[in-house]
């Protein structure tokens, strides 16, 4: 009887007490019905007579009235023993039960952090408060635990709340840590919507533990979307925030540079960023560099940051040999700490190989991109090679950062096949034209109707620019793009004394016809009369850069040169820029995100299936060992091209990632990683209660739970959706048991005073 009591009531304890309490209206009117002694005489008999023919009346009226009485009794008692009752069953005799579905955010705001507790601290507490309140009402309530970053794998899925399921909790929840990651609210509403829908239990309720920044509200209409759906659909939902108020804070946005040409003893310009997420000025921010853990004598500081806004500044570094290299900048903690270091790894080389091909052999154009670019390998980190067009078809070309194509008039077709590899696997392409060019082998091989070496096809020949009307006209006119980005300005002296007296033109037909639709082609620079002169354009994951003028002062046949440039500064701060712009990465130095997956594929003709990686060394590093599978790709098998796979997906932590592969000559490659915290979770400004309202509606199955307010939990019983059905039943009831009495009660007429 008791295990029945407490799994349809929650107070059970007081139903042995209410039950007594029935029976004081019983006894009540047994003794009013004896109370009197009968005594007899004549005068009484006529009333006796006339009484008895309303006696059936009179005694379907007071038990009537007792029965009122009684049903009160019943009523306040399922008040104050809270009733689990099933809308659709009756759950007293069928055995009610209710689900709690928790979503807890742990995206990376979560580790905001304030005096001794933190956002993810303060919702685990809210778990922990909801698993034991159930309890006091054992196998009637059940309990699931969506984690937003393992939205697709609960972490507790439909368990009964018992002494069990909290001790698991408790074991679970202790060792449970927040992520780093930038996380969808409403994937995680989502996984919780089918969950419910799938779910037949009386009374649902979906609570959303979070921080409630205003990012994730302004910015993600989804999220209100779906939480307004599941309040159409029979759901009750709880938005528990877990931050008081809106936190200052400042965060590292930034840590990059041209990473893909360090060299040894090179200085590398790197740039940091700074923001300040916050509302007021913020003094004296000081970042501290490190290289492979160890400190820089240095510490770049920024004076002051205003409110909103975010700040740069470059910084040297020096490395004195090769291979992998880490480098991360930090700041001094505040509310949230993960934002205030930044990652980045290098892979140093000795010296960067550039390929420079001259079409003309008895020719010096090579000399000044040479000279330009590496005046000195040990000041630039570049070292180029001055081959023939037949070096291209022989050699490797992987080796190469870039490659220059100088003057060429044609090319074998297997050097072309060659270098559309190269572009294709990242390699970047540099065009100077000629007077060997020919433009019918050009437009015919290499243009190739917008998919080849060439973006657009050439006139028959090279045209000469008319001689400047005045002083004030320029030859050479830049825009905006990164490569002309030294000379951005209204005066530049330098490109203004640049003289462009040769050039190729682009054809007439493609300008008119087909420029505006050519896919990712577009014209960096132009000349005095607005035809093209230096074009970019893509092939896979490279970039090509083509100059329809020649790369030094070469003769015409006239004895006059092409053009100026190559005797003019900006011509080497041009070439240099070019190299930065155009340089491949093949040795991943680029940051990613945290919690972003690191996939491999690997030749199977060249490395093991074997993958090792060791995690940031700041979070412990530990070794974690994978093993590539073969790819399961028909047209990879029928081809020979057999790739290993496998994904390692453990980068929650921010950081470099050491990753070893194993060659099939049982060498080792190492590769670099770096994870860092997005920059996205940043901004701490909060939502206020009554935005969330604005954005939600007034519905009241919506609650919106103050932080560190607790109160709302011992409500959320399973009966607690009929209460208000009883309190209007009872209400009913005392109006009638009033009218009753007052009906069956005596009355006398009050005489009237004459006047």
């Amino acid at each position: 009887m008791e295990a029945w009591l407490t799994q349809h009531f929650v107070n059970s304890a007081l139903v042995y007490t209410g039950v007594a309490m029935v029976a004081a209206p019983i006894i009540i009117h047994l003794i009013n019905r004896f109370q009197y002694k009968r005594v007899r005489f004549a005068a009484m008999e006529f009333l006796l007579q006339s009484q008895q023919t309303n006696q059936r009346r009179v005694l379907l009226e007071q038990l009537l009235l007792l029965l009122l009485r009684i049903l009160l009794i019943v009523c306040l008692l399922l008040l104050i023993a809270r009733l689990i009752l099933d809308p659709d069953q009756l759950s007293m005799f069928q055995g009610a039960k209710s689900h709690h579905v928790i979503v807890l955010d742990d995206s990376g705001s979560m580790r905001n952090v304030w005096g001794e507790q933190s956002a993810f601290q303060e919702g685990l507490q809210v778990v922990r408060k909801i698993a034991a309140e159930g309890t006091s009402r054992p196998n009637t309530e059940k309990f699931s635990l969506i984690l937003l970053s393992r939205a697709d794998a609960p972490l507790f899925l439909q368990r009964d709340i018992n002494e069990e399921l909290i001790n698991e909790l408790d074991a679970k929840l202790g060792n449970l840590t927040c992520s780093h990651q930038s996380l969808d609210l409403n994937q995680g509403l989502e996984a919780a919507a089918d969950l419910l829908n799938e779910d037949r239990a009386v009374i649902k309720t979906l609570h959303l533990i979070s921080d409630f920044r205003k990012a994730d509200w302004q910015e993600k209409k989804s999220v209100a979307a779906t939480i307004e759906k599941l309040s159409n659909n029979e759901t009750t939902i709880n938005l528990v925030k877990t931050v008081p108020d809106s936190q200052p804070n400042l965060a590292i946005t930034e840590l990059s540079g041209a990473t893909e040409v360090a060299a040894v003893d090179v200085p590398l310009r790197l740039r940091v960023s700074v923001k300040n997420f916050g509302d007021k000025v913020a003094q004296d921010v000081r970042v501290s560099a490190f290289v492979d853990q160890n400190k820089l004598p240095m510490s770049i500081v920024f004076d002051k940051i205003e409110a909103g806004s975010e700040v740069s500044q470059d910084f040297d570094v020096v490395f004195n040999k090769p291979n992998l290299h880490q480098i991360n900048v930090s700041l001094s903690n505040d509310a949230l700490d993960s934002d205030n270091e930044r990652f980045l790894s290098i892979n140093v080389k000795q010296s960067n190989p550039v390929l420079i091909v001259d079409g003309n052999p008895s020719g010096n154009e090579w000399m000044y991109v040479q000279t330009a670019i590496a005046p000195d390998a040990a000041i630039t980190g570049f070292a180029p090679s001055v081959e023939n067009v037949d070096y291209l078809r022989r050699h490797p070309l992987n080796q190469f950062k870039n490659i220059y194509l100088l003057n060429v008039a044609e090319l074998p077709l297997d050097a072309i096949d060659a270098l559309e590899t190269f572009v294709k696997n990242g390699g970047g392409l540099i065009w100077f034209a000629g007077p060997s060019v020919q433009p019918a082998f050009y437009n015919d091989k290499l243009y190739k109707e917008g998919n080849g070496l060439f973006p657009a096809p050439l006139e028959i020949a090279p045209r000469d620019l008319p001689a400047r009307d005045s002083n004030t006209l320029v030859d050479l006119e830049v825009g905006d793009h990164p490569l002309f980005s030294v000379f951005a300005g209204q005066d530049n002296p330098l490109i203004e004394a640049v003289s462009i007296m040769r050039y190729f033109p682009i054809s007439a037909e493609w300008l008119q016809n087909k420029a505006a639709a050519a896919s990712g082609v577009s014209i960096i620079a132009k000349l005095r009369n607005q035809d093209p002169l230096i074009l970019e354009h893509r092939l896979g994951k490279g970039r090509i850069i083509t100059c329809l003028t020649s790369a030094g002062p070469v003769q015409t046949s006239e004895g006059e040169p092409w053009n100026s440039w190559a005797l003019n500064p900006s011509y080497i701060v041009f070439q240099l820029e070019l190299q930065k712009y155009l340089v491949q990465s093949r040795s991943h130095e680029q940051a990613e995100t945290s919690g972003d997956p690191i996939a491999f594929s690997l030749d199977a003709a060249t490395y093991t299936d074997e993958v090792e990686i060791l995690t940031p060394v700041t979070a412990g590093g530990r070794t974690v060992r994978l093993k590539a599978t073969p790819q399961q790709d028909s047209d990879a098998s029928n081809s020979g091209d057999l790739k290993l796979i496998t994904t390692f997906r453990e980068t929650d932590q921010p950081g470099v990632y050491t990753v070893q592969l194993k060659r099939q000559d049982q060498t080792v490659e190492s590769q670099m990683y770096a994870f860092n915290f997005p920059v996205t979770e940043s901004n701490l400004e909060l939502a206020t209660t009554d935005e969330l309202t604005a954005e939600l509606g007034n519905s009241p199955s919506i609650q919106i739970q103050e932080p560190g307010e607790f109160q709302w939990i011992q409500g959320q019983e399973a009966g607690r959706e009929i209460t208000n059905t009883i309190l209007i039943i009872l209400f009913i009831l005392l109006l009638c048991e009033q009218l009753l009495a007052y009906r069956l009660s005596y009355h006398p007429q009050t005489a009237s005073v004459a006047a």
